[in-house]
This record gives C-alpha cells, sequence and structure tokens, in this order.
C-alpha cells in the first residue's frame, strides 16, 4: 500500500481518537458538574428510602478526583415531616480513593459543624426509634462474623459546636448540652496504631467536661483522662427530681480522674484521682438539710475486680446537717422519694461473686461541721446542736484495729471528746469508746427529763464521762455523773412521765455541801440479746438510785456530811435498859447534826421493843421516848422535824431498838 494512503488512514485514525477522548472528557466534566446537583436533587427526593424520615440538604459538593464530600444545611425532619429532629450546618470530609483499592478506608479528615439534636422521650418511647426499626434487618441469615480485613483511619475528627435537647415529655424534664466540641487527631481500627482523642462539653448552668484518651485497638489498652470543671449540681436537677423531695439543691463539682486498663479486663482497670465539691446544700421546706463549704477526696486506687479502695484522703469543711425526728417519719425519710420496682432477682452465679470489699482511708479529717438533732415526739421541742465539731483519723481500714478522736462545742458552752479504737468489720469482737461531755447547760436536756419524769430542769452543769468496751459481744460501760447546781421544776400536770421519780427530792438530797451531785453508773450486757438495751439500763439504775435516795435521804445526807456511822438507820437498845449509853448519845447526836444540815429532812424514831408485860413497863418505854425526844431538841433540831414513837412489839429473837426512818419533804 503507497505510504500515502497509510498517512491518510492514520490521520483519520486520530481524528477519531481525539474526537473519542474529546467526548470521553466532556461526559466526565458533564458528570463532575452534575453529580452535586445530582446527589443533592436525590437526596432530597429519596431521604425516607435511606433513612426512613424526611431529609432536606442546601447544598451537595462532591469532587471524584480529590475524593472530597461537603454537605450544607441538612434537616433531618420527625416522623411527621414538619418537627426538626436533627440538622446540621456543614459536613465536610475528604477520602482517599486510591487507598479503596488495598481495602483501606482513610479520610482525611471529618469536620461536623452545628449539629443540633433533639431527642424526645414520651412514656417509653424515643422519637429515633423508627429509625432504628427502619436499619433493622428482617433477614434471618446467620450474621458472619469473620474479622473484616478493611483496615478504617479518620485522621482529624471533628465536632464543633453541636447541641442536644433532651426533652421527657411525660415526666416534664429538660436536659440541654449547649456546647459539645469533639476532636480526634487519629482513629484506627483494625490497625496496629493506636488511636487519641479528646471531647469537650459545656453545660447549661456552668461547667466544662474535658475527656482526652488514647486507645490501642490491636493491645486492647486504653488511658482516659477525666476532667470535669466548675459543674452546676442544677444540671442534675431532672435526675435529683426523680430521686428527693426538696427545695432547692446547689453546689459545685470539679473531678480530676485518669483511668487506665485493657478493655477486655475493664473491671482491672486503674482508677485514680481527685474528686472536689464546694458549697453544697440540700435544702427542705424547713431549712437546709445538709451541705458543705468543701469535699476533697484523694484516690489512690480503685480496683474494681479485686473490690478494692485506696482512697489516701478525705477532707470535709464546713459540713452542716440536721435530722427531725417526728412519731412515724424522720426529714430524711421524707426526703427520699419511694423507690422503684426493684430489678428481676437473677440466680447466684458462684464465679461472678465478687471479692470481698477491701477499704484503706489513710486521712480522714472533717473540720467546723456542726449537727442538730431535733425531736418533734417530746412534750417539748427539743433541739440539741453540735458545733465546731472535728473528727480525725489515720490509717481506716475495714479490718483490724483502727482509732479515731472527735471534740465539739456543745450547747451552753460545754465540751464534747470521744475517742474510739475497734474493728470495724468485726465490730462485736472489740470496740473501746470513750466519751467525755464537759460543762454542758443541763436546761438543754430538760425536754428529754420532762418526757421521762414529768418535771424540767431549770438549772445547772452537766458533766460526763463514759468508757465502753465490747469483748466477743460482752459490753462493760462505766458512767460517770457530774452534776453542780442543778434545780428541778415542779412536776408538771400535763405531761404523764414514763417513770414516777422524786426527782427533785432525790437531787435535793444527793446534792453534797458544794451543791455537787456524783455518782457511777455502770452497765454490763450481751449486745446479742434482743432485750439488751443500753439506755434502758442508764435509766433504771438512775431511777434506783432516785428512788432509794428519796425514800431513805439519811444514809445520803449522811454520807455527804461526813458521816460513816452504819448505825443512822437503828440504834440497839436493850428491852431492860434504863437510859441511853454514851454510844447511843452519840448516834442520836449525829442524827441532831443531819436534821440540823437540812430543816425539810424529816425524822421518824420508831421504838420497838416485847410487849409489855405490865404499865410500869409501858411508862418505861414512853420515858425512853421523852428522854430521846428532849435530848435531840437540846441539840437544836426543830422539834417538827422529829416524831419518836413506839411501834408494833417484836417477837422472841428481835433485836430491839428504834428505826430511824427519814423524808425529805418538798413541792414536787
Amino acid at each position: 500500500m503507497p505510504l500515502s494512503v497509510i498517512f491518510k488512514y492514520m490521520k483519520r485514525s486520530w481524528k477519531i481518537v481525539l474526537w473519542v477522548i474529546g467526548i470521553l472528557l466532556g461526559v466526565i466534566i458533564l458528570a463532575t458538574i452534575l453529580v452535586s446537583p445530582i446527589a443533592k436533587s436525590y437526596i432530597n427526593s429519596h431521604g425516607k428510602e435511606l433513612v426512613g424520615r424526611e431529609v432536606h440538604v442546601d447544598g451537595v459538593t462532591v469532587n471524584v478526583y480529590t475524593g472530597h464530600v461537603a454537605v450544607t444545611g441538612l434537616t433531618l425532619y420527625e416522623d411527621n415531616g414538619k418537627d426538626i429532629f436533627a440538622s446540621f450546618d456543614t459536613l465536610d470530609t475528604k477520602i482517599s480513593l486510591f487507598k479503596l483499592l488495598g481495602h483501606t478506608v482513610e479520610l482525611k479528615h471529618i469536620t461536623l459543624a452545628g449539629l443540633n439534636v433533639n431527642i424526645l422521650k414520651q412514656g417509653e418511647a424515643f422519637n429515633f426509634e423508627s429509625m432504628l426499626d427502619h436499619f433493622a434487618s428482617d433477614s434471618t441469615e446467620v450474621q458472619d462474623t469473620t474479622p473484616s480485613d478493611w483496615l478504617i483511619k479518620l485522621h482529624n475528627i471533628h465536632l464543633s459546636h453541636a447541641q442536644i435537647r433532651y426533652n421527657d415529655i411525660s415526666e416534664n424534664k429538660q436536659w440541654h448540652l449547649p456546647d459539645i466540641n469533639l476532636i480526634v487527631p487519629n482513629l484506627e481500627l483494625g490497625g496496629t496504631q493506636a488511636s487519641e482523642g479528646g471531647l469537650n462539653i459545656a453545660f447549661t448552668e456552668g461547667g466544662q467536661l474535658n475527656i482526652n484518651g488514647h486507645y490501642h485497638e490491636h493491645q486492647g489498652t486504653y488511658d482516659l483522662a477525666i476532667n470535669l470543671k466548675k459543674f452546676n449540681f442544677k444540671n442534675l436537677e431532672p435526675l435529683f427530681t426523680d430521686l428527693l423531695n426538696y427545695k432547692d439543691l446547689h453546689g459545685t463539682l470539679e473531678v480530676n480522674i485518669n483511668a487506665q486498663g485493657n478493655v477486655s479486663e475493664i473491671t482491672k482497670s486503674r482508677i485514680g484521682g481527685a474528686v472536689v465539691m464546694t458549697d453544697v446544700a440540700l435544702q427542705d421546706n424547713n431549712g437546709q438539710v445538709a451541705g458543705w463549704k468543701r469535699l476533697d477526696v484523694a484516690v489512690n486506687n480503685i480496683n474494681l475486680d479485686a473490690n478494692d479502695y485506696n482512697i489516701q484522703s478525705l477532707k470535709l469543711d464546713g459540713f452542716t446537717a440536721r435530722y427531725d425526728q417526728w412519731a412515724d417519719h424522720s426529714n430524711i425519710d421524707g426526703l427520699m422519694k419511694p423507690g422503684r420496682p426493684d430489678n428481676p432477682e437473677t440466680p447466684d452465679n458462684p464465679e461472678s461473686a465478687s471479692s470481698p470489699l477491701s477499704l484503706t482511708l489513710h486521712t480522714l479529717a472533717i473540720t467546723n461541721a456542726s449537727l442538730t438533732y431535733n425531736d418533734h415526739t417530746l412534750p417539748d421541742l427539743f433541739t440539741f446542736p453540735i458545733t465546731n465539731l472535728n473528727i480525725e483519723a489515720t490509717n481506716l481500714s475495714l479490718k483490724g484495729s483502727n482509732n479515731a478522736k472527735l471534740h465539739a462545742t456543745l450547747p451552753g458552752g460545754g465540751h464534747l471528746l470521744m475517742k474510739w479504737t475497734g474493728d470495724i468489720t468485726h465490730w462485736k469482737q472489740h470496740q473501746d469508746l470513750f466519751i467525755a461531755v464537759k460543762g454542758l447547760d443541763m436546761k438543754q436536756l430538760s425536754p428529754w427529763v420532762v418526757y421521762f419524769t414529768g418535771q424540767p430542769i431549770e438549772d445547772g452543769i452537766f458533766s460526763f464521762t463514759s468508757h465502753n468496751t465490747i469483748n466477743n459481744s460482752i459490753l462493760n460501760g462505766k458512767n460517770k455523773i457530774d452534776i453542780y447546781k442543778a434545780q428541778v421544776g415542779s412536776r408538771r400536770k400535763d405531761v404523764e412521765p414514763q417513770q414516777k421519780l422524786p426527782l427533785k427530792t432525790a437531787l435535793y438530797i444527793l446534792k453534797d455541801k458544794d451543791d455537787k451531785i456524783l455518782f457511777d453508773i455502770p452497765v454490763k450486757g450481751n449486745i446479742d440479746n434482743p432485750e439488751f438495751s443500753y439506755m434502758k439500763i442508764v435509766w433504771q439504775t438512775l431511777g434506783n438510785l432516785i428512788v432509794k435516795v428519796a425514800t431513805s435521804p439519811i444514809r445520803a445526807l449522811g454520807n455527804a456530811l461526813g458521816f460513816g456511822n452504819d448505825n443512822l438507820e437503828f440504834i440497839e437498845i436493850e428491852a431492860h435498859q434504863r437510859g441511853l449509853t454514851s454510844e447511843q448519845y452519840h448516834i442520836l447526836g449525829d442524827l441532831a447534826t443531819i436534821a440540823k444540815s437540812d430543816t425539810l429532812v424529816f425524822f421518824t424514831l420508831e421504838q420497838h421493843m416485847p410487849a409489855p408485860a405490865n404499865d410500869t413497863v409501858a411508862r418505861g418505854y414512853e420515858f425512853r421516848n421523852d428522854i430521846v425526844r428532849r435530848y435531840l431538841i437540846e441539840q437544836g433540831v426543830n422539834e417538827r422535824q422529829i416524831s419518836v414513837t413506839t411501834g408494833e412489839p417484836v417477837t422472841d429473837g428481835e433485836k430491839t431498838g428504834y428505826t430511824i426512818t427519814s423524808e425529805i419533804k418538798i413541792e414536787e
């Protein structure tokens, strides 16, 4: 074939090739130009097919050469097609197309700006459940669990200024997270590189949450740092109103915690850090129930798998609490709302049983605390405030011996000191508690005394020491009471006392010459006995003492004046004896001294002799009564305080002489 013909055909072939290339380029350019509006149109037209809801986008940009995709102004509607479920301003991402050939999905960046999500709950139903149902598979085929050989790499993930609103319509509760930001520099799934990221959430009522972490999927290890700053308790109001009946709750929380571990053994994670709560106050309609200025908790380590809690320190400053007791409830009972039904019981699984709780607190410091106890069950309101309360302890543990010390200020300038040593877990095996109350104004205790005895306390200073030990359930208590210038009022007619005690008389007798009362009350018993009651024993012992002293005050008065004579209640005299011996005159002298010391004490000396054989013997008995009467009057005893009589005759073998009884005649 001639060369000219060959060139002629070659020239025509090149024209065809160029035309084909030109057409292909035109098609590609046209497709590039049209892909974005086509994608936008498709989304707007087929949104319900894609996600089960109406969807609208303002713009879609797709670059098939660079892998860049951007969507602006997306709105996802509720099922009714009118209300907005979610929206965002911009979604911008770029994918490496060539990496797809190597089974790698790599996004160079993902930016989502202005996300706004509205979550609604009515009853038990959420507004997003229809979308979950839309994507749920109806297939009954067994799912393929073979690990995927695809590698997913996501870089520079940015979620900026997102908002989430939660509205529980049935419960009328709302939550709003107004500013959520997420930055993940690198996230790798299916590879060997570690992922890292950070989350920042701002709360409506104040507070910032920052979470930063590293996660290595291949090894399963993670390192998480959680930092919560100036979090206002008001953010949790919907939760608190579900649990508590309260008027107001405020406070600020700060948390700085680090957690490290492996996701395959999450309970073996190592958790440590610090928690600070400041200016916390919980109030009901009657005032503040509890609160504090500052609580600091420093955690060395928490191991959930071993159930081990190692706390470096717990420091509480400015704690206040109020406890009100009524006949059928307390303010704490009224504070808690009735609980929801418990979850169904699950069968016991010995393999899943947790380890025994292990708790160690190296430093406990409670400073400037105050407690107020109000008892509304008594005839009069009993209010007992304890202020300047301080507690300190070191190396507290649930196992073994512990010790702590407490001191506080009591009403009227009194002071309280407590020292404790004991085992917490096996508390019945060993306890040692020392309590000292010094200088308590007794008027503060008047409502309780009125309740028990029907008589108010009008004056007095009370001091008390108590040392109690428990060893293998056996309690031994030694209580020493020291009362100065106690004064009791008249018995109240509007009160039915628990015990009818001659309290005013007893206190009158028990006072020594310095206006002091000192006595001991021992308590002993088995705490496992359901009938054992510490306070019941104290009041019974105290009541028996008061009755004994009040009904026979002569011995108590004699002891107060320094007389140790055991014959103050009986003077032995022979039946045939004429006159009195020097020893008998001495006893009468002691009796006269007691009578002169207190003109409210009245004595009866009753002579007991054999039945008189004749009138002469009977006159002899009366003559002896006159001798005794005259001697006491000569010693300065007021005649109205003395009664000398002859009582029932004695039988053979019985002692003869004068039985001496005494009583205090004082208005109760």
